[in-house]
């Protein structure tokens, strides 16, 4: 079955039997931040949730961004608990140094 764009995103996961992901608080909470013209040369905030393969993944795309943007400094910091989100804390700080910030979920 095909809907028309602009259907109900609600409606169509319920017929699915699907579940929306999306928090509503936290959907209602946070916005997106204006993006960005360009990377290069800016500084990266890179937040993990201390799994080891998203340790690995935020390490591999630091060096990639490093390489290929020329970043300016990449600050790493891992939220403390994997299933919940970061700490106000550590969103502020990451607001306060960070230009963007790439995370990740990988096990």
């Amino acid at each position: 079955m095909v809907n028309a764009p602009g259907s109900d995103l609600k409606t169509r996961l319920s017929e699915m039997g699907l579940m929306s992901p999306i928090d509503p608080a936290a959907n209602t909470r946070w916005t997106p931040a204006p993006r960005l013209d360009t990377i290069h040369g800016k500084i990266g905030g890179f937040l993990g949730n201390r799994k080891a393969n998203a340790s690995l993944l935020l390490q591999g795309v630091k060096e990639l961004m490093y390489k290929d943007f020329e970043l300016r400094d990449g600050i790493e910091v891992d939220k403390y608990v994997y299933s919940r989100p970061a700490a106000d804390g550590i969103i502020d700080d990451l607001v306060a140094k960070c230009d963007f910030v790439v995370t990740c979920i990988a096990d």
